[in-house]
C-alpha cells in the first residue's frame, strides 16, 4: 500500500507516538489532525497522500537536524541558579511572598524549571506576559495550570483556585515585571488566606530590575506588597563565575581551554550575559570552531559586545 520509505515515515511516527503517550500529541507536533494521522496509519485516507507524507517528513527533517546542532544543558547548578532554587525553596517552606530579580539571562528561569520538575506536586510556575496583565487573564491561566475550574467571574475564579490550592504549596510568577498592581494583590490575598488559618502558600515573583523597584516601592499602593515580602534578592551578570561556565560549556573544561573560557565569561558579563554566552557557544559549535578564535570570529559576526 506505502512504498517502503513511507512505511520507514510511518514506523519513525509510531515512535513518536509512544515517546509523547497519545497519537493526538503526536499529530498536534508533527503538524496535522490526529484524524488525517489515524487515517494515513489505517490507509484510509482519502485526501493527497503524498502530501501528507511530505509534512510528516518535513517535520522529521526538521528534528534530525536539531540533532546535529549544539544542544545546551538544560540545568546547571550555576551560583546564581543554585541561589534562586534555594529562594524558592525558603518561599515554600515559609510562605508569603518573595523576589528574586536581575539582569535578563543569567539563570532565573531555568532555576524555577527545575525547581517545579523537582517539586511536581507542590509547586506550579507560570509565565507571565504582554496578554495576561488583566486579573481575570492571569487568574484564567492559574487555575488552568493547576486544574482548577474555569469559571466566568473573576470571583469565581477566584474560589475555585483556593479550593484547588493546598497548605504547602508555592507559586513561582516569571516575568512578573508585566504584572498589574492590581493582580499583584489578588496574588498576594491568596497566600494571606492560608496565612490566615495558619497555613502557608508561597509566592514568589521572578523578573527583571524593574521587579525589584516595584516591589519595594514606598508608594502606598506598594506598601501591602512590601510588608509582605519576606525576602527580596537581586543578580546581576557580574556574579556569573569562571566555575559557572565551565560547568556550562563541558567541552571547555580541559585546562588548555582557559582562553576560550575568559572570553565566554566575558560575554557572559555584558548585558547579554549566560544567554548571549550559550548562542555564541552554540553558533561557533556548529560551525565546528570553537578555539578561541573561533568564538572571536563569531562574537564579531554576531555583532556582540565584547
Amino acid at each position: 500500500m506505502y512504498t517502503a520509505e513511507q512505511q520507514e515515515i510511518l514506523k519513525k511516527v509510531d515512535a513518536i507516538v509512544e515517546q509523547e503517550g497519545s497519537q493526538n500529541k503526536a499529530s498536534k507536533l508533527i503538524g496535522i489532525s490526529a484524524g488525517v494521522l489515524s487515517a494515513i496509519k489505517s490507509g484510509t485516507y482519502k485526501g493527497n497522500v503524498d502530501r501528507v507524507f511530505e509534512t510528516i517528513s518535513n517535520y522529521l527533517n526538521v528534528k534530525n537536524a536539531a540533532l546535529q546542532t549544539y544542544s545546551e544543558t538544560d540545568y546547571v547548578n550555576t551560583f546564581i541558579s543554585s541561589e534562586v532554587y534555594d529562594l524558592i525553596r525558603i518561599c515554600q517552606v515559609k510562605g508569603g511572598l518573595a523576589v528574586a530579580c536581575g539582569d535578563a539571562g543569567i539563570g532565573k528561569t531555568k532555576a524555577a524549571r527545575k525547581y517545579v520538575q523537582d517539586n511536581a506536586t507542590s509547586s506550579v510556575l507560570v509565565t507571565v506576559n504582554p496578554c495576561l496583565t488583566s486579573v481575570k487573564s492571569l487568574l484564567k491561566e492559574v487555575a488552568s495550570r493547576i486544574g482548577a475550574a474555569q469559571e466566568k467571574s473573576r470571583d469565581e475564579l477566584w474560589y475555585a483556585i483556593v479550593r484547588k490550592l493546598s497548605d504547602g504549596m508555592v507559586l513561582i510568577f516569571d516575568e512578573a515585571q508585566h504584572l498589574t498592581t492590581k493582580a499583584i494583590e489578588v496574588l498576594r490575598s491568596f497566600s494571606d488566606y492560608f496565612n490566615d488559618r495558619g497555613q502557608t502558600l508561597g509566592i514568589i515573583f521572578i523578573g527583571n530590575l524593574e521587579t525589584m523597584s516595584r516591589m519595594g516601592s514606598k508608594r502606598a499602593e506598594f506598601a501591602q506588597i512590601s510588608n509582605r515580602t519576606k525576602q527580596t534578592r537581586m543578580y546581576t551578570v557580574s556574579q556569573i563565575t569562571k566555575e559557572d561556565i565551565i560547568k556550562l560549556f563541558p567541552l571547555l573544561s580541559d585546562p588548555g581551554k582557559s582562553a576560550e573560557v575568559d572570553f565566554i565569561l566575558k560575554i557572559a558579563h555584558t548585558h547579554q550575559g549566560l544567554r548571549g554566552a550559550t548562542n555564541l557557544f552554540s553558533n561557533a559549535y556548529d560551525n565546528e570552531d570553537y578555539s578561541y578564535a573561533g568564538l572571536v570570529a563569531m562574537a564579531q559576526h554576531m555583532e556582540m559586545d565584547v
